[in-house]
């Protein structure tokens, strides 16, 4: 096979033999169905706010607001009642942090989360785990700020929730997805990549599923826009199943029934009896779709865009594979080839400063036993002076090494050094990623993914 750009590379965190793959499954939103993400959540942000005004009595100054489509990344952790927001590592402490808009500096920081990990299981933290919830994050940030001003002890945790209601409700009504049926060519990008990386599988002996939260009438027009142009048949035919309205997480844990859908008309009918190749249903389980078909869970892979809904609830209760798509990867994952030089020689530099700690500390215990002190002083003191210099360095080539990153939290899958939380869930709970669908078009359908040696800190260099 030949050589396949970075960003259109599939990461294997679990081994994975797609030969043993009978059934592939995918979400849509944000995973069939690419959107483009600051106009969709620009349209979804003018939403919240308009509704804030006119059913929640919000001053109408808000209009005002501009959406910023950076201040919100995959992974940040919002305190819904102090009104911070921020980057958390692996272990749970906290490496960057906001309040409001405003960022902390070194000693606000250290005041507040110095020593402090977050106990992620407290109702009053909110993660943010998929590309919708920029708006509104970006929003409550925004109203943070703005009643800091003009309120002694704002009520964070009631504005946060009014926000969260608001985006509920507009996703369930006509005004935002309306726009996206009525202009698609403004909020949808269709890839003929993934497509035929679908057509590929099918042709290849895979069954294919569509298992998505939206309704068919939705499902029906944004899937006709980003498929319809590149095929010659209708857009159901690709699936050998759909289901629309899926309700997950509780697709996967829970025992809803199916109920059929209609083609034609989109309206459903009770269903008794087993589900059909080609069939189109609403709702369900994931537990009589294996028992129907007689597919075992390891022969399920299902690819979607929401690590807890699509990733984590799936693999920790049913066991089918599963594949998480983040779309950031594809402008992050070039810019870490490009600085593979610059990280190289940070490496070097703080090798060379481990040196010169190592030798400093020498010389302060000779100072502490008082053995030569003036010249063992002024030995010191010129070690110092080179550790600083090269903090200087380091300092430049971390910057360096971070353009073109997201400006205030950097790259998602990391917290200063660490990995992310965000990265964590993924590593764990993903058996592969990818910045898309599109990624699995230059790979067989056969392909068997391996993971990668993990080195601990005790293995040799």
């Amino acid at each position: 096979m030949k050589n396949i750009d970075s960003k259109n590379k599939v990461f294997v965190n679990r081994t994975l033999n797609m030969n043993t793959i009978k059934l592939v499954g995918f979400d849509m939103d944000y995973t069939l169905v690419t959107y483009n993400v600051p106009a969709f959540e620009e349209k979804a942000y003018s939403i919240i706010k308009k509704k804030l005004i006119n059913e929640f009595n919000y001053p109408k100054e808000i209009e005002d607001f501009v959406f910023n489509k950076d201040f919100i990344i995959r992974g940040v952790v919002i305190d819904t009642e102090s009104g911070d927001f921020l980057k958390v590592n692996r272990y749970g402490f906290v490496r960057t942090a906001s309040h409001g808009t405003k960022f902390l500096d070194y000693e606000e920081h250290k005041k507040k989360y110095g020593v402090r990990s977050i106990d992620f299981s407290d109702k009053r933290y909110y993660i943010v785990h998929t590309m919708f919830s920029k708006a509104e994050g970006c929003l409550f940030a925004q109203l943070v700020d703005y009643y800091d001003k003009i309120e002694k002890s704002p009520q964070y945790k009631r504005i946060f929730d009014e926000v969260r209601r608001c985006l509920n409700s507009a996703h369930f009504e006509p005004e935002l997805k309306g726009d996206v049926v009525n202009n698609p060519e403004k909020y949808l990008i269709p890839d003929k990549r993934i497509v035929d990386a679908l057509l590929k599988f099918r042709r290849f002996g895979k069954k294919l599923a569509l298992i998505t939260n939206s309704d068919y009438n939705y499902s029906t027009k944004v899937m006709e826009f980003c498929f319809g142009q590149f095929l010659k048949f209708q857009w159901q035919k690709v699936f050998d199943i759909i289901v629309v309205a899926a309700n997950k997480p509780d697709f996967f844990t829970g025992r809803n029934f199916f109920l059929k859908v209609n083609p034609e008309t989109g309206l459903l009918s009770n269903f008794y009896g087993a589900l059909e190749w080609g069939g189109i249903y609403q709702g369900g389980n994931a537990a009589y779709l294996e028992k129907n078909f007689g597919i075992d869970p390891s022969e399920i892979l299902y690819l979607g865009d929401h690590i807890l809904g699509d990733v984590v609830t799936l693999k920790e209760t049913i066991g089918w594979r599963t594949g998480l798509v983040v779309q950031e990867l594809e402008q992050e994952v070039p810019i870490l080839e490009k600085t593979q030089e610059i990280h190289k020689l940070i490496a070097k530099k703080m090798a060379e400063k481990e040196k010169l700690e190592d030798i400093s500390l020498g010389y302060r215990e000779k100072l502490w036993l008082k053995e030569n002190a003036s010249v063992n002083r002024q030995k010191w003191e010129e070690i110092k002076d080179k550790m600083m210099k090269l903090d200087d360095e380091l300092r430049n080539l971390i910057t360096e090494s971070q353009a073109g990153f997201n400006p205030y939290w950097g790259e998602v899958m990391r917290a200063g050094n660490e990995l992310s939380r965000f990265a964590t869930l993924v590593e764990r709970y993903a058996c592969i990623y990818m910045s898309g669908i599109a990624n699995l078009y230059y790979y067989s359908p056969y392909k068997y993914f391996r993971s990668q040696r993990r080195f601990l800190a005790h293995d040799p260099k």
